[in-house]
């Protein structure tokens, strides 16, 4: 099936005839921007749009006059719509404030149909003779049914003469790194990736150069470690080279292609010589590697390469075999300290990319002592040390989660908007509460306002009720939603209120009103204009705790005006009052 659409996706760039605006142009660059919603995911506090479009901002910059530039972008006008790609600027003379505004002006929205971006970039650019290449910035997978290695594959069969360099901004999963990768080698072009806005602009300006200069001839450089090699530990390593833009220092298996990579770090040129020395994290598995200096721009791309050995790294989990759900465990861990490692609680079997959201703490150094929160629902776990998010479950141990003794006690029945004294026991966390839910809703559903959280092992709590009747269950829920420990059911009756008080008072007049129906501190008789909705109000009082009067002052204007008895800025009750 998905070769038919290949063929079909390429049928419209074989057949495509757009004009190209600076046919004379030196080179013909488009570029493609990722517009997709996860571009307002952040990094270092920033939305990657931002990021994305200050680096944009360097390439209007660094621009030269010969060269013609267009724009496109994917995923900025509709959720949802895989189609979603349109040509903003066609290919010519750059306009650098047009560029710029339009730019800026993207709304990240939709999808990431970044395959059928690069075939429509390709027609867009087909018509002209002259060198054609597409740049392509993206921060995630293909979400629209094509395959960015396949469609590589199919334009360079169809010989289909340009070439796409991709940048990967924020791309962590190593599978969507190679679909990335794979689409730009397979056009002839150079995959750069980039995790945070320095490296953004780095990998483009390598792209740019990639697209506007001439190849670049084979280079010598050396890498050499200093200093023993450590799992997911920091290591420095001294380098020399070229440092063109866009080159790196990585670590790799020792069979790995040229342009792989595990972690890496960006050399820079500062004017010595073209050495330096760059430090990165080591993998998360112990065993035999090869440092690796990478040109993306030369070819070959590895300029040197050097045998390291990284070791490993004791760890251990000291936690109790068994716990209460929705409770607290004290766990002491040893391993590897770093930010993208965590130690918590994993289905047991699951793949090493499990967790449990809520469920888990990063380490805090060597030895770290660490509270955790324990799942909702009882069964079998483990509690893992996971190295850089889920590259390595480094040690577990089992732990059983047993169900917590949890109780919720009530009235049967309530008057809507009314308060009930609520009894409840079981585990103490500021995500469990305990109120009011839909009977037979799911764990996640409950009532806005109808709901507190518990005070203590036991607790003692007013809740208000819903206001509108029907059948319910008070619940005692974990962690939000992910379990409900207890219920009863308990039905809610419609609204039954009733106001006392004089027909007729003196202007300014204080006087007495007495008053049945649902009680709550946020419920209000108040005097209001005859057949008011209770939006224009004057003297007015709260509803009192236990008393069943309140005193209020008759307005300065003669006239008939009405008692309201308000719920939730609903009138619920009313009494005419003449004022003289």
């Amino acid at each position: 099936m998905q070769s038919h659409t290949i063929r079909r996706a390429l049928l419209s760039v074989l057949l495509c005839s757009a004009a190209i605006q600076a046919c004379d142009a030196k080179e013909n660059v488009m570029l493609v921007l990722d517009a997709s919603g996860s571009m307002w995911g952040q990094i270092d506090g920033r939305n990657k749009i931002e990021i994305a479009r200050e680096a944009v901002a360097g390439l209007v910059g660094r621009w030269q006059t010969e060269d013609a530039l267009g724009l496109m972008a994917y995923g900025h006008r509709r959720k949802g719509d895989c189609g979603d790609i349109e040509t903003l600027i066609p290919v010519g003379t750059l306009d650098p404030a047009r560029y710029l505004a339009t730019v800026n002006a993207l709304n990240p929205k939709g999808m990431t149909p970044l395959s059928q971006a690069v075939i429509d970039a390709a027609a867009a650019l087909r018509s002209s003779e002259q060198k054609a290449t597409v740049i392509l910035i993206s921060d995630g997978e293909e979400t629209c049914d094509l395959d960015p290695c396949a469609i590589g594959q199919a334009l360079e069969r169809e010989g289909i003469d340009f070439t796409a360099h991709v940048i990967g901004f924020d791309v962590t999963q190593a599978e969507h790194q190679a679909q990335l990768r794979c689409l730009a080698e397979n056009t002839g072009g150079r995959y750069f990736n980039a995790r945070d806005a320095r490296e953004l602009e780095i990998a483009l300006g390598g792209a740019i150069r990639a697209s506007t200069e001439p190849a670049l001839p084979p280079a010598t450089a050396s890498v050499a470690a200093h200093g023993p090699a450590i799992i997911t530990q920091a290591l420095s390593v001294r380098w020399t080279g070229p440092a063109d833009d866009g080159d790196f220092v990585t670590v790799v298996e020792p069979n790995a292609a040229d342009g792989a990579y595990l972690t890496y770090a960006y050399v820079e040129d500062k004017g010595n010589g073209a050495q330096g020395v760059v430090e990165f994290a080591m993998p998360a598995s112990a065993g035999s590697y090869e440092l690796r200096y990478v040109s993306p721009r030369r070819e070959p791309s590895v300029l040197a390469r050097e045998a390291l050995q990284v070791g490993d790294s004791e760890a251990s989990i000291d936690a109790p075999a068994s716990a209460k759900a929705g409770g607290k465990i004290r766990v002491v861990a040893q391993g590897p300290a770093g930010g993208s490692h965590w130690i918590g609680f994993a289905d047991v079997g699951s793949g090493v990319g499990a967790f449990l959201n809520g469920h888990y703490a990063r380490p805090t150094g060597s030895r770290s002592e660490l509270e955790l929160t324990v799942p909702a629902k009882p069964g079998d776990y483990e509690v893992r040390y996971v190295l850089n998010e889920a590259e390595r479950v480094i040690v577990s141990r089992p732990i059983r989660v047993e169900a917590n003794s949890s109780y919720v006690r009530g009235p049967s029945s309530v008057m809507a908007g009314d308060t009930v004294s609520v009894e409840a026991g079981g585990p103490l966390d500021d995500r469990h509460w305990i109120g009011f839910a839909p009977s037979g809703s799911d764990a996640a559903a409950y009532v806005g306002g109808s709901y507190a959280r518990p005070t203590g092992s036991t607790s003692s709590l007013r809740i208000r009720a819903p206001l509108e009747a029907g059948d319910y269950e008070l619940r005692y829920v974990l962690l939000e939603g992910e379990e409900v420990a207890a219920s009863q059911p308990i039905k809610v009756t419609d609204v039954q209120a009733s106001l006392s008080a004089p027909g007729g008072v003196a202007a300014g007049q204080a006087f007495r009103v007495t008053f049945s129906g649902p009680r709550n501190s946020n419920h209000w008789i108040g005097i209001i204009p005859a057949g008011g909705d209770g939006s224009e109000y004057r003297s007015w009082s709260y509803l009192p705790e236990t008393d069943n009067a309140v005193e209020l002052n008759a307005p300065d204007e003669p006239g008939t005006w009405e008692i309201a008895y308000v719920v939730d800025s609903q009138v619920v009750a009313r009494s005419t009052l003449q004022v003289q």
